[in-house]
Parts: structure tokens; C-alpha cells; sequence
């Protein structure tokens, strides 16, 4: 039920308006809109959810069990999203590597960020990884 738009949606939603069932992927929508104080204690579990179905989406169900399964298992959610957390961390260690190598001494031109009037040079990796997709429209070479 996160979104009506895969072979996966059956038209059914906990949530429902005037007869339309609503998937996850739009509930920020709802609990924004008056609803500012529910929506920041679901926010961080739909954030999760969202990880998790994107990684889903991007194989089959078979090749993502193969990556999620230990011991002919099913891992559980918070193992999930914990490995899916590590994974994305190594990507984006690699990617602010590949960005000083490929921009090295222009990297502090590029990679900036401004703060209260000033201009500070990027160190987190996963915010340089998301500028070096942003300027070259790559990821791991």
C-alpha cells in the first residue's frame, strides 16, 4: 500500500477519504496539513519505509530477500533498515572520495554550503556525495 502506481497496489489503505484509499506515500501530505505535531512522531518511521520500498523496487522480490535473508530468514525491519543505513553510508564515503579526486583543488569551490552569511566548505560525506550526483549526474564510476 505505499503507492498506487506498481503491480503491487490493491486499492486498499488504512487510510481513507470519500471512498478513495490513500497510500503511504502521500501521507506527509495529510498529516501536514493540520496535523504538524503527529506527523513529526510518524515522520522518521515513514522515512524508514520509504528506504526500504525504494531499495524493493529497485530488483525483485527474490533479489532483495537474497540481500535481506541471513540463515534462510527474513531479516526484520530494523535489521533492514539498519544494513540499508550501512550500505548507504559506504556509497556516500566513496562517492566524497571519487569527488576529491575528480575535483581536487577546485573541491572547495563546489562543494559549499552558506550558513547564517557564510560559506563553509562540505565535509559530511553524504552531503558531498548528493552535490557530486547533482554536478556530474553520477554515481560510483
Amino acid at each position: 500500500m505505499w503507492d498506487d502506481h506498481t503491480e503491487h497496489w490493491k486499492g486498499l489503505s488504512v487510510i481513507v477519504i470519500r471512498g478513495h484509499p490513500i497510500t503511504v506515500e502521500y501521507w506527509p501530505l495529510l498529516y501536514r496539513y493540520g496535523k504538524q505535531q503527529q506527523w513529526q512522531g510518524m515522520k522518521n518511521k515513514w522515512n524508514d519505509w520509504q528506504v526500504v520500498i525504494e531499495r524493493y523496487h529497485q530488483g525483485s522480490p527474490e533479489q532483495f530477500w537474497a540481500t535481506f535473508s541471513a540463515k534462510g530468514e527474513h531479516m526484520k525491519f530494523t535489521t533492514i533498515i539498519q544494513k540499508l543505513h550501512d550500505i548507504r553510508m559506504s556509497v556516500d564515503s566513496r562517492l566524497a572520495e571519487q569527488a576529491h579526486r575528480e575535483f581536487g583543488a577546485t573541491f572547495d569551490t563546489h562543494f559549499t554550503y552558506r550558513r547564517g552569511g557564510q560559506e563553509f566548505v562540505m565535509t559530511k560525506a553524504s552531503a558531498v556525495a548528493k552535490r557530486f550526483i547533482e554536478l556530474t549526474g553520477k554515481g560510483l564510476a
